[in-house]
């Protein structure tokens, strides 16, 4: 049984009127002196008991009178199985408690916990709550549970904030959802979190919560804060072995509420300290550092820029995974050799990719008849250049190098001919003729495939002038890269299993053009040979939370599975990988609670009244066919006849 009014309660205690006046008004017989008793009339004693029972029941009647009209305004319900529910007042409650990075600062998270805990504690016994936990993503902890118990043994498994980035939307559209199929018609959430700015924007209001849900915001947030980030690393994730590296940049931040002045930057290289920087941020709250160490040896390297001078230290690391690989093995196969260099086939090609500075290819050099197995299993490039003939070994050898993994170039020159070439299986065209131009005309590159990988780092007009070229024939599965002013292919390509294979329509030298003393003939050499190198670029950096590191919870360099083929057959390998915070978690300013119900709440919540005033309105509605308070004030009344005569009765 439960009350609409049950204040009124309170008024039982005037039942203890009736009994205090009748303690007062009780009776005490009084002396009198007599001189002879003969005159008094003798009482039966069972009057005098009659007496004493009416006045007790007197007194009984008058305090169940008062009871019961206190019970009638109280206004009981006795609908046993919604009293329970009105009596707790029911909901269907969701906790989403934000555990990623920003949650680390000092105390955050621990006071994150007692809000947490307090909730839990202040839930009624009819309430059920589930609790959703955002780290990397949003998980579901426990689902919902009236077991208390249950709960705070789920919320204590929560011992630290994980390092992955905030993302309210998610958590709240997770808590919304397992609202839909809650068992009450109160559903609320609760959302403890530190309020990041950077969090909150990203609550667009393109996404409402439902009709209906109510929602309270608990804010642990810190209002004064000192921190410093590494927000990125600047330095290739590749780098070729005997060659300068590129200085490793660092940009150090200030992100917290308060100035930071100075801080330390430190560079480790697998886990050793190699360089110290000293860091003025007086005038501003970012500053870019450069450490004077230069990576060597080869192999993978684990790079790690530290800073130190704030109170926030989860978030002071920043990891890059660099690879110093060997130099590009590079055959180039001579088909015109000659003592002249003006007259070789090979001097300008050899001088752009090997030439000078050391680069970062290995290039060696032979003739036909001089090609052997050995060299060619050597290489990840072999460049024929106005090779005229090869011998049937020797092509088998090149179509099984392509096929697995090799790159190929060929670039036809006079030696070439028409005739049918033992690589034809591989070639991407055939050979379909060739004149010299008259005197004063020319071809030049009119066009190319802007979106090829080969000419992203190269310029888009070119100059290159050539008085004779070859007339290409493509094959179907042939893809042009470059066509003359003529519409004729002067670039092709094709794919033979692994491999990747280039017909150019003109030599690489200068007996048909100007080519090799143009600006643009170093890029376009070394672009071709890195193409057609084909080694794996994978991705070396991560966030926390990314599907390809979903195992590795925390920032730190990490060595990642992975299955490699080569020409040399299928063999398991891991490669080091850097695994990074989500910068956005560093910036520790707090948006206010307002933005956030502006950005989710649903318009239609305005229209509906109070969760109190409809559960008042609905404990009415259930009150109405009972109507016990009537039958209540009938039964005073009759009582109220029944105290009259006794009254009557008694004091006569």
């Amino acid at each position: 049984m439960v009350f609409l009014a049950p204040l009124l309660l309170f008024g039982l205690l005037a039942a203890l009127i009736p009994i205090a006046i009748h303690l007062i008004r009780r009776e005490r017989p009084p002396k009198v002196v007599f001189g002879s008793i003969r005159f008094l009339k003798n009482t039966p004693k069972k009057l005098i008991l009659f007496q004493h029972i009416q006045q007790w029941v007197l007194l009984l009647l008058r305090a169940l009178l008062i009871s019961l009209l206190v019970f009638a305004f109280a206004r009981p319900l006795l609908n046993q199985s919604l009293a329970k529910l009105l009596d707790a007042d029911p909901q269907s409650a969701v906790l989403v408690v934000d555990a990623t990075l920003s949650m680390r600062y000092p105390g955050v998270f621990d006071e994150a916990m007692d809000e947490a805990r307090e909730f839990l504690q202040r839930l009624g016994p009819g309430d059920e709550a589930a609790i959703v936990v955002l780290d990397e993503r949003a998980t579901v902890l426990i689902d919902f549970t009236e077991e208390r118990a249950a709960l705070m043994r789920v919320l204590d498994t929560l011992e630290e904030p994980s390092f992955g980035s905030t993302n309210l939307r998610s958590g709240l559209a997770l808590a919304d959802e397992m609202l839909a199929a809650a068992s009450f018609e109160n559903r609320s959430i609760t959302l403890i979190s530190d309020f990041q700015t950077t969090a909150v924007d990203e609550l667009d209001g393109s996404w409402k919560l439902a009709r209906g849900v109510a929602f309270t915001p608990v804010d642990v947030g810190v209002e004064a804060t000192q921190n410093l980030t590494v927000a990125d690393v600047r330095i290739p994730s590749t780098l070729v072995e005997g060659m300068q590296a590129s200085p490793v940049l660092a940009r150090i931040r200030s992100t917290g509420t308060l100035p930071i002045e100075r801080a330390q930057a430190t560079l480790l290289v697998d886990g050793d300290i190699v360089e110290r920087i000293d860091v003025e941020l007086t005038d501003v709250s970012e500053k870019v550092v450069e450490f004077a160490h230069a990576l060597t040896g080869s192999g993978e390297q684990g790079i790690e820029i530290r800073v130190q001078g704030d109170d926030f230290v989860s978030d002071n690391s920043r990891f890059a995974a660099v690879t110093i690989e060997p130099k590009v093995d590079v055959l180039v196969v001579n088909g015109e050799a000659s003592s002249d260099w003006f007259d070789d086939e090979a001097h300008w090609f050899e001088l752009a990719s090997s030439g000078g500075e050391p680069g970062p290819f290995s290039v060696t050099s032979t003739v036909p008849n001089l090609l052997t197995p050995e060299l060619i299993q050597g290489a990840e490039v072999v460049v024929l250049l106005n090779v005229g003939a090869l011998g049937l070994q020797q092509a088998r050898e090149l179509v099984d190098f392509v096929r697995s993994g090799g790159g190929l170039l060929v670039a036809p020159g006079d030696q070439a001919a028409e005739v049918a070439s033992p690589l034809d299986s591989i070639l991407p065209g055939s050979l379909a003729g060739s004149q010299r131009l008259r005197a004063g005309d020319y071809r030049v590159i009119a066009d190319l495939d802007r979106r090829h990988p080969l000419f992203t780092g190269l310029p888009v007009e070119w100059s290159t002038r050539f008085q004779r070229v070859w007339t290409l024939t493509p094959k179907e599965d042939a893809a042009t890269l470059m066509r003359f002013d003529d519409a004729t292919p002067a670039l092709l390509e094709s794919r033979a299993g692994e491999g990747r294979v280039l017909l150019t329509a003109m030599p690489l030298d200068s007996e048909w053009g100007d080519f090799p003393l143009q600006p643009l003939y170093l890029p376009f050499v070394h672009e071709t040979l890195d193409y057609l190198a084909a080694r794996p670029s994978e991705p070396s950096r991560y966030l926390v939370g990314d599907s390809e590191v979903a195992n590795f919870r925390e920032v730190g360099l990490s060595r990642l599975a992975r299955e490699m083929q080569d020409q040399r057959g299928g063999r398991a390998q891991t490669r080091l990988v850097a695994i990074n915070a989500d910068i956005n978690e560093s910036s520790l300013a707090s948006a206010s609670v307002e933005s956030v119900f502006d950005a989710i709440i649903n318009p239609e919540n305005a229209s509906l009244a109070p969760r109190e005033v409809r559960t008042a309105q609905r404990m009415i509605e259930l009150e109405g066919p009972q109507r016990l308070w009537w039958w209540v004030l009938s039964l005073v009344l009759l009582l109220l006849l029944a105290e009259t005569l006794v009254s009557n009765r008694t004091y006569r």
